[in-house]
């Protein structure tokens, strides 16, 4: 009997652990379509680019809410938008948020927009994402691919970096792997 009281609680304890949470999706911000970078310096007044890229979670994506902010030297100029994947386009990436669909479900790295911006000074500054501006939405989400297109909260991977290079605690995670070698960190 101690032994299948045991089990079970194991079961739970595992069931229950994050290596048994399902991977959810991320979103974050980098200086070109590479993915390779998130910061930029420069010297006086300077052009950037700022790409919006998503890694949908194990059950895809369909559609993002999100906002972005921008630090104070910061112009923003214009945004270009992955057309040819969206078919729903409300709000403004920077004016309060952005809700987005796609026209079919994705699976693999997909990038949403990309902005020209100018730095105007040599402030270090965060460009961060952020949660839509409405009210009843709680986070960074996605809605996934299942039935129904359920929503979930995304993972934030990236800020982007304005005239600073980028720390050890602004990771870029530009290598390919699965959730299970994810998982197996865990154990």
């Amino acid at each position: 009997m101690k032994n299948v009281v045991l089990t079970l609680l194991l079961l739970v304890f595992v069931a229950a652990s994050p290596a048994s949470a399902q991977r959810p999706g991320s979103i974050g911000l980098y200086t070109d379509e590479t993915r390779t970078q998130s910061c930029i310096t420069g010297v006086g007044f300077y052009p950037a680019q700022m790409w919006v890229w998503c890694l949908p979670g194990e059950n895809g994506q369909i559609c993002a809410e999100f906002g972005v902010v921008h630090p104070p030297n910061v112009i923003e100029s214009t945004i270009y938008k992955n057309g040819p994947i969206i078919s729903v386009d409300m709000g403004d990436i920077t004016g309060g948020g952005w809700s987005v669909c796609f026209s079919g479900c994705h699976y693999e790295w997909l990038w949403l927009a990309w902005q020209q911006i100018y730095i105007t000074d040599p402030t270090p500054g965060w460009t961060e994402i952020i949660k839509h501006s409405d009210p009843d939405i709680a986070c960074v989400q996605a809605a996934n691919c299942l039935p129904g297109y359920p929503l979930e909260c995304m993972t934030v991977l990236t800020k982007y970096g304005v005239n600073q290079e980028c720390p050890p605690e602004n990771p870029i995670g530009v290598e390919e792997t699965n959730w299970g070698a994810i998982k197996s960190l865990y154990r």
